[in-house]
């Protein structure tokens, strides 16, 4: 049986989760408006990737007996003051999500719920390498916002992440 104290942080996870594809969206779209195609293709391959996270969770609860509450998603930021601005934004949301899986995980701990602690090394994991790849587009955006044709290499190269990812 799941705690009641683990119960709620798991269902405000699946809501960051579900809200982080929401915003990752909301900046696929953005990069679909300035002809980004390849920034734009990465951020939508991200917010499938966050309904995934999202669905390990929900899955967790599942085989816990335990209820997943899907409340309704609060409007993501659909528009940007600039291409930066909107990378800064996914690398604050990166950096915000590997504290709420710390936070979690260091609950399961106290809680002892070890189920939940080993699900969560995957998560932990799997930060590292949301933190690393958003903090290297948010370096390079930064050193090529101000030059288009930098740029448009920059969303080319992006692009093709998710070309090599679905090999």
């Amino acid at each position: 049986m799941i705690k009641p104290s683990i119960l709620t942080a798991l269902n405000a996870q699946i809501q960051h989760e579900l809200s982080s594809a929401h915003a990752y969206r909301a900046v696929s779209l953005y990069f679909g408006l300035l002809n980004l195609r390849g920034l734009e293709s990465f951020m939508a391959r991200q917010a499938q990737e966050e309904r995934m996270h999202a669905e390990k969770f929900i899955c967790h609860l599942a085989a816990r007996g335990g209820q997943a509450d899907l409340g309704a998603l609060p409007t993501p930021v659909a528009t940007f003051a600039s291409v930066m601005a909107a990378v800064d934004a996914v690398h604050d949301w990166e950096c915000a999500t590997t504290d709420k899986i710390h936070r979690l995980f260091d609950l399961a701990r106290r809680e002892g719920d070890y189920a939940l602690e080993v699900l969560l090394h995957w998560f932990v994991a799997e930060q590292v390498e949301e933190e690393q790849w958003s903090g290297e587009l948010a370096a390079l955006t930064g050193q090529f916002h101000e030059r288009p044709a930098e740029l448009f290499m920059l969303d080319h190269q992006w692009g093709k992440r998710v070309e090599e990812k679905a090999l």
